[in-house]
């Protein structure tokens, strides 16, 4: 199985928006204000370093474990794609999670750096500051974004 970057995680979710990731990034606890209630647990602990789902071993969700098993680098790449446990995963309401799909099957159409590129730029907003999946409003210009938990 060839390695891939640490910023895409096995589910074609884009580690570099990570609302935990982020606001240790940039020590700014503002990335954590509208995690769903299923995290809220460890919204007060301090901010940690992440390396990523791809080295983090600690996939709830079963991807890593997946794809190891099917040796493909990502769910995009695997014979059974889309399955079952990816659908419920992209349908299951969290709105971070409805892109899963979209970004595997991008990911499979261009090369890793061209899909990390675009991840990159969908997740800094204009002023330069980095967006994460659950934060409302820009932590630097104050301006709202699309795509909240």
């Amino acid at each position: 199985m060839a390695k891939i970057n640490d910023f895409i995680a096995f589910c074609g979710l884009y580690c570099g928006a990570c609302s935990f990731k982020v606001g240790f990034d940039e020590n700014n606890r503002a990335h954590l204000n509208g995690i769903p209630v299923e995290y809220k647990r460890y919204a007060n602990r301090p901010l940690q370093f992440c390396p990523g789902c791809q080295q983090l071993n600690q996939c709830g969700h079963g991807f890593k474990e997946c794809a190891e098993n099917h040796k493909v680098a990502h769910c995009g790449l695997c014979d059974e794609f889309p399955c079952q446990r990816i659908k419920d995963f992209n349908n299951d309401g969290a709105p971070h999670h409805a892109e899963v799909i979209s970004n595997l099957k991008r990911l499979t159409e261009i090369d890793e750096q061209a899909w990390l590129n675009e991840q990159e730029k969908q997740w800094t907003c204009e002023c330069g500051a980095k967006k994460s999946w659950c934060l409302l409003r820009c932590p630097r210009c104050n301006k709202q974004h699309s795509k909240t938990c």
